[in-house]
């Protein structure tokens, strides 16, 4: 199911077309909005921008306030231009002494309008906010759908019916059914007989007197109290209220040729985003002659002839040979007591 929320986000300039924070908004530029600010939250001012995109031409300033109107900064514009509000501001607006500049984008943290896109300089002077919204292809169709839907739906019993078929068919039915099953209650017992010969020390006697209060008479009246109440003052509501606009007046303007399927180009969808420079990367320019670098180093040469170990052209020792120290204490083999080795 389709669902539009129509969201102010400032009292004096057309109402936002929104949808799950996603907004549309009219045209917020120089041309209009020299004497107003867009706030993020129009009613309490506790809301803040937190990013803007603004194009134009000339000579203009962006201006950011807090939430009681007062300045707090502003940012010389120049062609397109992206700018990232500081913190606390509450609202902005645009002005130009030269040409015009007009919002594209902005972003805040109202979760009821974070993301609003603004429609082009040239719905300046439009009153209507996406007016061909509702002239899209299949519309009538779908809503068609919903009027099927709605028809399905069955209407709402007659509750009073309910109410007296419960009452006059269900409960008797309930009782009896109860009743066979569990059956009835024994008769309550009767009431005992007052016991003789009780000392009460005269009790029944003893009843209290109450002093008249003098309430009857007093002739306090309804009227004593409205006449000795205090009277409340009345305050004045100084916020400035908003207005309740025909929604179908604020819708945005839409181009009028839909997107096609398989069609890469985006038309007027495109109108007023920031186009892809043409100019090419530069390059290094040629240089006259070879750079000198002179003879790579290599390492120092030498003939000498690697170390290798020292050959004394002995023999190894063998076990049980007295005249190389220690042999005589090498552990003979099992098979071989002598240390012959067979």
């Amino acid at each position: 199911m389709l669902l539009i929320l129509y969201v102010p986000i400032q009292a004096q300039a057309a109402d936002a077309v929104c949808s799950n924070g996603e907004c549309v908004y009219g045209y917020f530029g120089s041309k209009t909005s020299s004497n107003e600010i867009l706030w993020a939250d129009v009613i309490y001012h506790d809301d803040n921008f937190t990013r803007v995109k603004i194009q134009g031409s000339g000579e203009g300033a962006l201006q950011w306030f807090d939430a009681n109107g007062k300045l707090l900064g502003s940012s010389a514009l120049a062609g397109f231009s992206d700018y990232n509000f500081p913190d606390g501001a509450k609202g902005f607006k645009i002005v130009a002494s030269v040409g015009e500049f007009h919002a594209l984008e902005a972003w805040t943290d109202n979760p009821n309008s974070f993301h609003i896109v603004f429609m082009g300089a040239d719905s300046a002077d439009s009153g209507c906010t996406g007016c061909e919204l509702f002239n899209c292809p299949g519309w009538n169709q779908y809503m068609g759908k919903l009027d099927e839907i709605k028809s399905a739906i069955p209407p709402a019993p007659d509750w009073d019916q309910v109410a007296a078929t419960f009452r006059d068919t269900i409960v008797p039915r309930l009782v009896t059914d109860m009743q066979t099953m569990l059956g009835t209650a024994p008769s309550p017992p009767a009431e005992p007989a007052d016991l003789s010969g009780v000392d009460t020390g005269g009790i029944e006697n003893q009843v209290p007197s109450i002093p008249d209060s003098g309430l009857d008479t007093s002739g306090f009246t309804k009227q004593n109290i409205e006449n000795q109440a205090p009277e409340i003052p009345f305050r004045n509501d100084d916020s400035g209220g908003f207005d309740i606009v025909n929604p179908l007046d604020t819708l945005p303007s839409l181009p009028d040729k839909m997107p096609e399927p398989g069609n890469t180009d985006a038309g007027d969808w495109d109108a007023g985003h920031p186009q892809q420079p043409d100019q090419t990367m530069p390059i290094p320019k040629d240089q006259n002659g070879t750079p000198d670098t002179g003879n790579a180093p290599i390492p120092s040469q030498n003939n000498d002839t690697p170390p290798s170990p020292s050959d004394n052209g002995s023999n190894a020792p063998t076990p049980n040979q007295s005249d190389w120290q220690g042999t005589q204490y090498y552990k003979k083999h099992p098979d071989y007591p002598d240390g012959s080795g067979g």
